[in-house]
């Protein structure tokens, strides 16, 4: 295992939050915020979980800017393999990335634009690790531009709220408020992460595969050493720091 892929874990860095027993969950280990956001500086995947309530899913993520070639064949090993790339609203006009459809009838309004592939030498049919780590890069680059981009192509944009998770409390929102609490340009990549499930004996089949859940993405963040957190959990650091924010700008006016 390269050490450059995933964060290291110690137990001193782990905190405790009690989830709701709707959840399915009590007692288990989730990483801090700042602890979370210093893995994604760092150039390191995370996992993201949303409410039971909604998808009730753990995502990988990592900065859009960040994916290599290696990392990307561990999304693709260890995830559903739609591989999906949040971006700012800014960043879609910027690079022209329209809507993949005029009217949105998704069960929780996933704003996908036109799929794409990076119009690069390099590139071949656009569905290597090779080649959608090229196109998650090339959608964080700075100087790329709409004509960077065949469409449709095998990475699948996001279009992110402006308002963030606290408009819309989902994973595209997510990645997007982590970029930017890190610094990194505004384009992510995330992708679904699932279980395999058995192999049947002698068929072409596996079967108790699916989603995985909380308690399932968190054994596999303490397996590979990726920091786990919770979109819950995001919304509340984001209110602490705007509390936080304007008790120092009272002091200040107080202070002139």
């Amino acid at each position: 295992m390269s050490p450059c892929l995933y964060a290291p874990r110690t137990r001193e860095e782990e905190t405790v939050t009690q989830e709701p027993q709707a959840n399915g969950i009590s007692n288990v280990q989730f990483d801090s915020i700042n602890e979370t956001i210093e893995a994604f500086r760092k150039g390191y995947f995370i996992i993201v979980l949303d409410a039971p309530s909604r998808e009730n899913e753990g995502d990988l993520i990592i900065a859009a800017q960040d994916v290599t070639t290696d990392k990307m064949a561990f999304m693709i090993r260890h995830t559903s393999g739609l591989v999906c790339a949040p971006v700012s609203s800014s960043l879609t006009s910027a690079l022209a990335l329209p809507q993949m459809v005029a009217c949105n009838t998704e069960v929780d309004g996933t704003a996908y634009t036109v799929s794409v592939d990076a119009a690069v030498p390099s590139m071949t049919t656009g569905i290597s690790a090779h080649d959608r780590a090229m196109t998650c890069r090339m959608l964080a680059e700075p100087k790329s531009s709409a004509i960077d981009f065949r469409r449709p192509g095998h990475v699948f944009p996001l279009q992110a709220r402006d308002g963030g998770v606290r408009e819309r409390k989902g994973h595209t929102e997510a990645t997007i408020e982590f970029c930017r609490l890190s610094g990194k340009r505004h384009a992510g990549a995330l992708c679904e992460l699932v279980r395999d499930g058995e192999k049947v004996e002698g068929r072409t089949e596996r079967r108790g595969g699916g989603m995985m859940r909380g308690a399932e993405c968190l054994r596999f963040g303490k397996k590979w050493g990726i920091k786990v957190c919770t979109i819950e959990d995001l919304v509340g650091y984001l209110d602490e720091q705007d509390l936080e924010d304007e008790v120092r700008g009272c002091k200040t006016n107080m202070q002139t």
